[in-house]
């Protein structure tokens, strides 16, 4: 791995003179899910890629993500292998988003594991860029709480750089994402090395799903979000909900309990057979897609209490 990282070093020191017309990753978003990504080969997106430069983007010169370095462990920096990447789309936040694809030997769907992740991206001529610049917020702990009709949200920060605060957002259904207040920034001028815990109530007596997340807003007006927390309706009761069930687009959400915890999620068919398999999930709602007609079984496994549950849905045909 040092032998490959030399190497990639100096490639990028040979091409060094073009990174002013070919910008760096500055941040990243990874969301699990795969959305509207096509399939390739069959097989459905796990989820996409929300990438952020230090630059504005060439809509003719879109990088392509070459390979993804966990450096959650800055001594021990390891390659995550086994999955593939889409094209890259200009998205009119200026952002490129990306489709990846878990390989059948490789259970990390990028959600995380609290894992930190620097991308090495290249640009049509054979520029690489390996440079990624210092989170502006590293998100901790986030949690969506409901009693009865009130939500508690809480969020923590284990560092801070140049932030203004945070937007609640919340959906509500199929609705659309909606600002419910700001919460300004307890860090001194923007900047904090410790951890700051945040937390915010919504009177919230929708009777059906609500998802939540947080927006961090930079004092340079910069911003990118947290992972999304979903809760169930006032009096819907339930460990895990499957919605919609059933499901007439081949696409089902499923939402687990609020609590923290590392998940493995599978989804088999009426002969058992398994055909989708998620290992490690932390976030407590995940999406399956491109699924065919018939009825199927999810089954959740906490890995920190050994609990399993099943849950059963239906796919009309589409």
């Amino acid at each position: 791995m040092q032998n490959i990282l030399l190497l990639l070093l100096l490639m990028i020191s040979s091409v060094s003179f073009v990174y002013s017309q070919t910008p760096c990753v500055l941040d990243y978003q990874v969301n699990n899910g795969g959305g509207s990504c096509p399939d390739v080969g069959g097989t459905g997106a796990t989820g996409t890629i929300t990438l952020t430069f230090d630059g504005p983007l060439d809509p003719l010169n879109i990088p392509h993500i070459v390979t993804v370095f966990d450096i959650t462990d800055p001594a021990n920096q390891v390659e995550v292998t086994g999955v593939t990447f889409g094209d890259g789309i200009l998205l009119n936040s200026g952002d490129g988003k990306f489709c990846y694809y878990v390989g059948p030997a490789n259970n990390n769907n990028l959600a995380g594991h609290n894992s930190v992740f620097r991308f090495l991206i290249a640009y049509a001529g054979g520029a690489l860029c390996v440079e990624q610049g210092p989170l502006p917020v590293a998100f901790g702990a986030f949690t969506a709480t409901r009693s009865n009709s009130v939500v508690a949200l809480k969020w923590t920060t284990a560092t801070e750089s140049n932030n203004l605060g945070f937007e609640i957002q919340r959906l509500i259904g199929s609705g659309s994402w909606q600002t419910l207040s700001f919460v300004a920034t307890q860090a001194a001028h923007g900047n904090s090395a410790s951890d700051l815990t945040y937390t915010y109530t919504d009177l919230n007596q929708t009777k059906g799903i609500s998802q939540y997340r947080i927006k961090q807003i930079d004092i340079d007006k910069k911003s990118k979000f947290s992972e999304i927390r979903a809760v169930r309706g006032d009096g819907q009761k339930g460990k895990t909900i499957v919605y919609p069930n059933p499901s007439n687009d081949g696409k089902v959400n499923i939402i687990f309990e609020d609590v923290n915890g590392i998940r493995d999620v599978s989804v088999s068919d009426m002969t058992g057979r398994v055909i989708k398999q998620m290992k490690g999930i932390t976030a407590n709602n995940i999406v399956v897609n491109n699924l065919t007609a018939g009825i199927y079984t999810v089954r959740i496994v906490n890995n920190e209490t050994n609990e399993h549950e099943v849950q059963k849905f239906v796919v009309n045909k589409r």
